[in-house]
């Protein structure tokens, strides 16, 4: 009796999950444009953990014969004019509008500064369909036209598996993109690569986090270009304020669930994900040692 509860909860959850996201549709589905496809069978996507710098040194003879997918602020390092990478993609939602505090318009002015400067190849830029309202990353394809802008929705598909991977196939959304590795994993399959790894996924941020004597919360978020000299801050909310425990917390465990049903959909589509990031905490992808 307990087990048909169960099953009969969850298929009313399911079931209003999927109203409330063919809601999110109505409201806010814009159709994309046709995915682009490469030559090429399998792709890196480089994620901007610790790990990174040690692949880059060691490993870099891995990337050859693969196409590249870079994340976020990769363009503010040496290495994206090195690697020259074919996809490059931003998810920071805070970087498509003006209201937000003034350290992350001067990331984003950054980073748009040195995409429009130093992108001297055709690559392509995946933007969150926010990017459309910005005037700023809207006009960066007519400022440097090697860079190439897709738009994608970034809208949640939750509620029976059939409809999300459905959803997730058309581009009308996919799971919650509490992080860049997430969308980047989404049109990668979209994209049709056979393979996928994952480089530089620490996902390490537990060991980081702590409370203060005030209650406030810090975390510090290290990167492969920063590992030394980053130092703890608070995370923001949509670029302004701070984030409470349990609301990063959720955000962590979103982001990893996410990660389970991605990998499903990929199997569903015969593409294989590869984690190939040593220590890495992401438990739901097949792990590779170069």
């Amino acid at each position: 009796m307990i087990k048909v509860l169960v099953l009969f909860q969850n298929f009313v959850k399911q079931f209003i999950d999927s109203v409330l996201s063919i809601i999110k549709l109505v409201l806010l589905g814009r159709p994309e444009k046709k995915m682009p496809h490469s030559k090429k069978q399998e792709l890196v996507i480089l994620g901007n953990g610790p790990s990174l710098k040690n692949f880059l040194s060691q490993k870099k003879d891995f990337l050859k014969d693969k196409a590249i997918l870079a994340v976020n602020h990769f363009a503010d390092t040496q290495e994206f004019i090195v690697l020259k990478p074919d996809y490059y993609v931003i998810n920071v939602p805070e970087f498509w509008s003006d209201n937000v505090e003034n350290d992350v318009l001067e990331r984003r002015d950054i980073l748009l500064k040195n995409l429009k400067e130093n992108t001297q190849w055709n690559m392509i830029l995946f933007l969150g369909r926010g990017a459309q309202k910005s005037e700023l990353w809207k006009n960066l394809s007519k400022e440097n036209k090697n860079i190439h802008l897709h738009f994608f929705n970034t809208n949640p598909m939750e509620g029976f598996e059939f409809f999300k991977f459905f959803c997730f196939k058309k581009g009308c959304g996919m799971p919650r993109p509490h992080n860049v590795l997430i969308p980047s994993l989404i049109l990668a399959i979209r994209m049709s690569f056979e393979k996928i790894y994952i480089a530089g996924a620490d996902h390490s941020w537990m060991k980081e986090l702590f409370v203060a004597d005030d209650n406030t919360v810090y975390l510090t978020q290290k990167h492969f270009y920063d590992e030394q000299t980053a130092t703890p801050d608070v995370m923001k909310m949509e670029g302004r304020g701070k984030r409470k425990m349990h609301e990063i917390l959720i955000k962590f465990v979103r982001a990893f669930e996410g990660y389970h049903i991605i990998d499903k959909f990929a199997r569903k589509n015969h593409i294989k994900i590869l984690n190939i990031t040593p220590g890495s905490m992401i438990d739901a992808f097949e792990r590779k040692k170069l």
